[in-house]
């Protein structure tokens, strides 16, 4: 039997153990283990008696992470207030544009009815001036004959007038600020003599009208009781005599106004 050599003797052992024991010689083991152990405070860490409480969140912490409340700062609200300021101006301008656009269209059309009625005004006045001679004559039918009023101080060309049968008297002698009054069988009976070719019933002369020539050479028309209107001006007849020894020139009487007065 071979004895193995590499075995250590007891003696040895313990010469190693008390080696191995610390270097100060005191002979105090210091953290004995068993071989292959290693520290014991490693090996089995105490176990906790319960879970710990997880740590408390402050609003720090809540506002640095997003999850808590947002805290209004005076920044935010002056934000808003210049936001809010800025609105209300940019609501004001539009309505006061408004406003003003529709003022100067209301100004725009008061000015343009005022010019309307300033040409309306001078067109009438225009007309009244034209119309000053003209308003001065007057014919109108009375039952069984009409009568002829010349209210102007100046001579105007008169004729009686049937378009529709093409006919006409001259009243060349009517004076100033006279009115003639002419039945109708002495204007039948002086167209007989005239024109005997022509043939007229007084039923012809419903249609019969006025016209005259005012000094101003401005040519009118005035049917019975009716407007005036104005007309293409005519020659004269150049026979003032025609109707010189007719009765209703004969007995002319005075208008009832001479120049409006």
């Amino acid at each position: 039997m071979v004895q193995n050599e590499g075995a250590a003797s007891p003696s040895e052992s313990e010469g190693g153990a008390g080696v191995s024991g610390g270097g100060d010689g005191s002979g105090t083991p210091e953290n004995v283990s068993s071989p292959g152990a290693g520290p014991v405070a490693a090996q089995n860490p105490p176990a906790p008696s319960q879970e710990e409480p997880a740590p408390a969140v402050g609003p720090d912490a809540s506002e640095e992470s997003g999850a808590g409340p947002y805290r209004v700062t005076a920044l935010d609200l002056g934000r808003f207030a210049v936001g809010a300021v800025t609105v209300v101006a940019a609501l004001v301008g539009l309505v006061l544009g408004i406003r003003a656009e529709l003022y100067a269209g209301r100004e725009d059309q008061r000015a343009e009815k005022a010019e309307q009625r300033a040409a309306a005004e001078e067109l009438r006045s225009k007309e009244d001036r034209e119309k000053a001679y003209a308003n001065l004559v007057d014919f109108y039918r009375m039952g069984s004959g009409v009568i002829v009023v010349n209210g102007s101080s100046r001579v105007m060309t008169m004729r009686l007038t049937l378009p529709a049968n093409k006919v006409s008297w001259d009243l060349d002698l009517l004076q100033p600020c006279k009115q003639i009054a002419v039945p109708n069988q002495a204007l039948l009976h002086s167209m007989a003599v005239e024109q005997p070719s022509v043939s007229l019933t007084e039923g012809d002369l419903a249609q019969l009208r006025l016209e005259f020539m005012d000094p101003e050479s401005k040519a009118w028309i005035r049917h019975s009781g009716g407007a005036l209107a104005r007309m293409d001006a005519w020659v004269p007849s150049g026979r003032p005599n025609l109707v010189s020894s007719e009765e209703w020139n004969v007995s002319a009487q005075d208008s009832p106004q001479c120049d409006g007065s």
